[in-house]
């Protein structure tokens, strides 16, 4: 190891201070995001739908602190006012992006934007602002190729998310959806810096954005249940098995970190803000796999509820079982368990940095 082991009170100091940090700038971090919007389109912060903006800032929050952010603080620096730019843009963009893949009979309309931006004329106010915050993401970005390309791979793995609506959907083919999807969206938000990433830390995205993505299915079963999304959770339910997944993946990541020519001491603070998200997928998986003792099918899970699926980890134990599994996980070196593979189209369009 090239940092010494991590004690549980280290953890609980990190989280604290980047608990204060978070409270410190999100008033600051919202203005600029509503200041963001009118820019874009003065009536969209009072036309667009607030759990709309609540998913913009949900994004935000996400890249600042930990894809964008904890990655720039590893490198010894902060976001530039210019990349703060890029990811709030990115913010912006993102769930309208998504709200359009999630329409198949619209998915077209992401490769007109894409190809040809100047020229897509948009439907309604929605398409409106996002065909604006696309070409002012242009405008702003250090290679703008950069993130067509990366904005085409993300529409490639969101139509192939649109399979999560067949319940014969194969384990296999799922758990590569679900990492692909995540992991080009986080190197799309990479391309928010104004040096992209060197490979040695896109290689780190993939496992961390998998066991992001698997966090959240964990987290939004009820909804998926209600929606008709068959994820991992809801489909696959050997949830043993995906804990070690967890773990593998946790050990590949440190790995990988390892090598990076970085100060102990800002790895360490890295992996740990990392595996703040995965540790809460872990909570919430030990959780599930007591709840669903002697479920048999989807029927049977659909009857436990929402109140008995959805993991609140809002009292002290639930805080207590969290700080320890990112101990764990910062801590460990290796892991026999399941792990994915990145995967390349025969016609790849990832961005170079």
């Amino acid at each position: 190891m090239t940092y010494p082991e991590v004690p549980l009170a280290e953890t609980s100091f990190h989280l604290l201070r980047l608990y204060i940090r978070m409270r410190r700038q999100r008033s600051a971090m919202r203005r600029r995001l509503q200041e963001t919007l009118s820019g874009l389109l003065p009536e969209a912060p009072s036309i667009l739908p607030q759990p709309l903006i609540q998913r913009m800032y949900h994004y935000q929050e996400i890249a600042h602190f930990v894809v964008c952010g904890a990655l720039a603080r590893m490198q010894g620096r902060q976001l530039t006012e210019t990349e703060q730019i890029r990811q709030t843009l990115l913010s912006v963009i993102t769930p309208l992006f998504d709200e359009i893949c999630n329409n198949p009979s619209r998915n077209g309309r992401i490769s007109e934007l894409t190809n040809q931006p100047n020229a897509f004329v948009p439907c309604n106010e929605s398409e409106a602002l996002l065909r604006e915050a696309y070409l002012r993401l242009l405008s702003q970005a250090a290679n703008p190729a950069a993130i067509s390309a990366q904005f085409r791979d993300v529409c490639y793995w969101r139509e192939q998310s649109l399979r999560q609506q067949d319940a014969d959907i194969s384990e296999a083919e799922l758990f590569r959806i679900t990492y692909h999807k995540s992991y080009h969206a986080v190197l799309l938000f990479y391309t928010a810096f104004d040096c992209y990433p060197a490979p040695g830390e896109t290689a780190l995205a993939f496992p961390m954005a998998g066991l992001m993505q698997l966090t959240s299915d964990v987290f939004s079963i009820w909804e998926n249940i209600r929606a008709g999304i068959y994820t991992i959770p809801i489909l696959h339910r050997r949830y043993g098995r995906l804990e070690k997944r967890f773990m593998a993946e946790s050990a590949r990541f440190n790995q990988a970190l390892l090598r990076l020519p970085y100060p102990a001491g800002r790895k360490k603070e890295y992996a740990q803000t990392v595996h703040m998200l995965h540790a809460m997928g872990l909570v919430a998986i030990r959780r599930l796999q007591s709840e669903t003792k002697g479920v048999q099918d989807l029927s049977d899970l659909a009857l436990l509820g929402q109140k008995r699926l959805v993991c609140k980890m809002d009292d002290w134990r639930g805080w207590i079982a969290w700080v320890s599994k990112i101990k764990e996980l910062t801590n460990l070196m290796s892991f026999e368990g399941p792990t994915e593979k990145a995967l390349r189209r025969s016609a790849p369009l990832s961005a170079a940095g």
